[in-house]
């Protein structure tokens, strides 16, 4: 799910050239306008399941190092028209890991693993416990001025449970790719520093699922110093349905998120969230927390 190079990145509206976090300058005496970046944040505890970042760019040389767990679970399902009622029951476990390394200006390298475990309760119980996705990709920065910046970003997933038979690994058993535009903006709201990450991703996958639109938007505020708050919506719609009894029904589903960020020192900064699916169609009612640490070297 999308946190990253929080609290770096443009330095305020008005301020600064936007070229990626850790540029290296004196702090102005008022506070600081924008802590730019935190939407990778966004993807990481938001639930996308992909090594996602936000919009900026590392420095070269510079890394980041993630860990997220997410504990999530469903009772009920939205239908056809929408309709909360009765289906699927299940518990999810994930913990993922990235690492993001600037390879070059305006290049950011990434790299993530995951462990889950999934446990579908009812008539068709079913279990699994092991590898799920790893991810390999890039990012790259387009264009960048005072207080905003345009990337791209491409990443490759290859699924762990592929050889795995059991229901509870469907969605995790094949190859995708993670196709995305991304823009951030940072600016003053309300007198505190904020920033706004907006991404746009179509979602490649093999096998039988079907391909996926993604929006993803985060908007951020720095409430007091080192602390930082999220309002974030994750979007996902199917283009069309998929093959296999599995995959037959075409779906959407809109998440929401409030998510907190606290910087301990210079290096480390650690994290909670709560996401709740409040619309779909044709999926879960999946509600979970996150808890994330970054480690910036």
């Amino acid at each position: 799910m999308v946190w990253g190079q929080c609290r770096e990145g443009v330095r305020g509206a008005g301020g600064g050239r936007g070229k990626g976090p850790r540029a290296k300058a004196p702090r102005p005496a008022r506070r600081r306008a924008v802590p730019a970046g935190v939407a990778a944040l966004a993807v990481l505890l938001g639930g996308s399941g992909a090594a996602l970042a936000g919009a900026w760019t590392l420095p070269p040389g510079g890394s980041e190092f993630w860990s997220t767990t997410s504990i999530a679970g469903a009772g009920s399902a939205f239908g056809p028209g929408y309709a909360l009622g009765d289906g699927a029951n299940y518990r999810k476990v994930e913990q993922n890991l990235l690492w993001e390394y600037g390879a070059l200006d305006g290049v950011t390298l990434l790299f993530g693993t995951q462990f889950l475990a999934v446990t579908i309760t009812g008539p068709e119980r079913a279990q699994y416990a092991g590898p799920g996705y790893s991810d390999a990709g890039a990012r790259f920065r387009l264009a960048a001025g005072a207080g905003w910046v345009v990337s791209a970003q491409a990443v490759a997933r290859a699924p762990g449970a592929g050889g795995s038979s059991s229901r509870a690994a469907l969605g995790y058993q094949d190859w995708e790719a993670d196709l995305r535009l991304m823009a951030g903006l940072s600016f003053v709201l309300l007198g505190l520093p904020a920033f706004l990450d907006l991404q746009l991703a179509q979602r490649q996958r093999l096998g039988d699922p079907p391909d996926e639109l993604r929006f993803d938007a985060t908007l951020g505020a720095e409430v007091a110093p080192g602390w930082l708050l999220l309002a974030q919506s994750f979007n996902v719609l199917s283009e069309g349905a998929g093959e296999g009894p599995d995959f037959d029904l075409s779906y959407d589903y809109y998440k929401a998120q409030i998510a907190t960020l606290v910087e301990v020192d210079g290096h480390l900064s650690v994290g909670v969230a709560a996401f709740t699916t409040y619309l779909a169609r044709n999926f879960p009612q999946e509600n979970g927390l996150v808890f994330a640490a970054r480690y910036r070297f």
